[in-house]
C-alpha cells in the first residue's frame, strides 16, 4: 500500500497501522525498546512482518504520532490475568525504528487536507486500524524529514516476543 520514505528501511508497499500509547507526551522521550509487544486486539489477522506502525500518543497533552515502527513477528497470545480484559492477550512484535521529531501532533494532522479526514486522527480510538494507502503516503511524506533513527538494541532470541 505504501512505499517507505527514502530514509526508512522497510519493505516496499508495506501496509501501515496506527498504534496507540497512552503515556503523557512529555514522558515519551525515554529510549524505546528495540522490540516490543504491541497490543493488537483488532485486525490481527491482517498484519504481517514488514508492515509499518505509526505510534500515537493519546490524551489531553500533545496527542500525536511520535514513533514509526515495523512489525517483526506474527501476532501471538500473551498470558494475561483472569481479571484482565480479553483484548490484552493479543500482541504483535514490533521494532521501534524512528522517533518523529518534532512529532506529528493531532492539530497538524487535522489541518492537512490529506490527513484530516482520517477518523482516528480526530480522536484516537485506543486501538489499531488499517491506514488507507493515500493516508499512509501523506504520513510518510510529512514524517520523512523528521525521522530520527533509534539505536538498535541487540535482542537475544529468548527475549523476543512470542
Amino acid at each position: 500500500m505504501i512505499a517507505p520514505p527514502a530514509a526508512a528501511n522497510t519493505k516496499s508497499n508495506a501496509p501501515s497501522w496506527p498504534g496507540v500509547r497512552r503515556p503523557a507526551a512529555d514522558a515519551i522521550d525515554v529510549a524505546a525498546p528495540a522490540e516490543h509487544g504491541w497490543g493488537t486486539p483488532r485486525y490481527r489477522d491482517q498484519t504481517a512482518a514488514g508492515d509499518r506502525v505509526w505510534l500515537q500518543v493519546a490524551g489531553p497533552k500533545d496527542p500525536g504520532i511520535y514513533y514509526l515502527a515495523t512489525i517483526v513477528s506474527q501476532t501471538y497470545e500473551h498470558p494475561v490475568q483472569p481479571s484482565d480484559p480479553a483484548r490484552f492477550r493479543w500482541r504483535t512484535g514490533i521494532r521501534f525504528d524512528y522517533r518523529i521529531r518534532p512529532p506529528l501532533l493531532r492539530s497538524e494532522l487535522l489541518e492537512d487536507v490529506r490527513l484530516g479526514s482520517f477518523r482516528p486522527f480526530r480522536g484516537f480510538q485506543g486501538s489499531n486500524v488499517p491506514v488507507p494507502p493515500n493516508v499512509a503516503a501523506a504520513l510518510a511524506a510529512r514524517a520523512a524529514p523528521r525521522l530520527e533513527p533509534l539505536p538498535r538494541e541487540r535482542v537475544r532470541p529468548s527475549q523476543r516476543p512470542g
